[in-house]
């Protein structure tokens, strides 16, 4: 049973993270870039740190990308206050 929590829990996150990142993308918040990219954050880690090989290590480009498009939004709202 607590493995079945827990996919349902890194698929949970999976799914929030895409929602708020089109969410983010579409409104222009970095605050939803900025949550999408933490919810991507330990389903990633999990992958990543298994032993399935060294492709799987870029699956961490994906929140570190969008981590940096939420910083990139908010250094570029702060211009246009």
């Amino acid at each position: 049973m607590d493995f079945l929590l827990v996919g349902l829990l890194l698929w949970g996150l999976l799914a929030v993270a895409v929602i708020l990142l089109a969410a983010g993308l579409w409104k222009k918040s970095w605050k939803a870039m900025l949550g999408s990219g933490l919810a991507f954050v330990p389903p990633t880690l999990l992958i990543a740190l298994g032993d399935s090989g060294p492709l799987f290590k870029l699956t961490l480009l994906v929140p570190v990308a969008v981590l940096a498009a939420a910083f990139y939004m908010k250094k570029r709202s702060m211009y246009f206050i």
